[in-house]
């Protein structure tokens, strides 16, 4: 064994410390909390962020159909281009066309999806965070000396708000479209 610290003895007693922390991590059990629960620090405005967000999800995901529509239009034209031939042409500039104002429009509203979900998570992070901290130091000194350490809650706070916000961020409006499809 390479030792940390020069002493065996610290290096057993840090080992033994993170083992127990391993196996307290393994035997708690992970709590579930309600959609409405996680969205408890929202106001107006992140929840306008979060239905811009979804219209901009709904518009991203119904482009995929639309785009599969028209190039199946225009496969069938340039099929049959041997019979037309200066018709197929102004046919595959028009839905040229089309391809060039659908890719604009998926840009924009991917864009608007992952930016009002990425910053109504911002937001609901940083009052959770507000909210965790009043919370602590509402709390009586003699727990610090005792109980817990400033590293600790430092710890605390910052694994478990990025855990949220990433929850609030990326997970909600990507699994959002598992529930629009029938």
């Amino acid at each position: 064994m390479i030792s940390i610290s020069g002493n065996e003895n610290i290096d057993n007693m840090i080992m033994d410390k993170i083992q127990t922390k391993k196996a307290e991590a393994a035997g708690k059990k992970q709590q579930k909390v309600s959609l409405l629960k996680l969205f408890a620090f929202a106001d107006l405005y992140d929840y306008v962020l979060m239905g811009l967000g979804s219209v901009g999800a709904c518009i991203h995901g119904a482009s995929v159909p639309v785009f599969f529509i028209y190039f199946g239009k225009m496969i069938n034209i340039i099929g049959l281009a041997y019979l037309f031939p200066r018709q197929t042409s102004h046919r595959v500039a028009k839905y040229s066309l089309d391809f060039l104002y659908l890719s604009v429009a998926m840009l924009f509203s991917s864009w608007i999806e992952v930016a009002c979900w990425m910053h109504t998570g911002e937001r609901q992070a940083a009052k959770m965070r507000m909210a965790y901290l009043k919370s602590m130091l509402s709390q009586d000194i003699s727990l610090f000396d005792t109980e817990t350490s400033t590293a600790e809650v430092i710890t605390s706070i910052t694994c478990d708000i990025l855990v949220v916000q990433d929850a609030l961020s990326e997970k909600v409006f990507i699994s959002a479209p598992i529930f629009l499809v029938p």
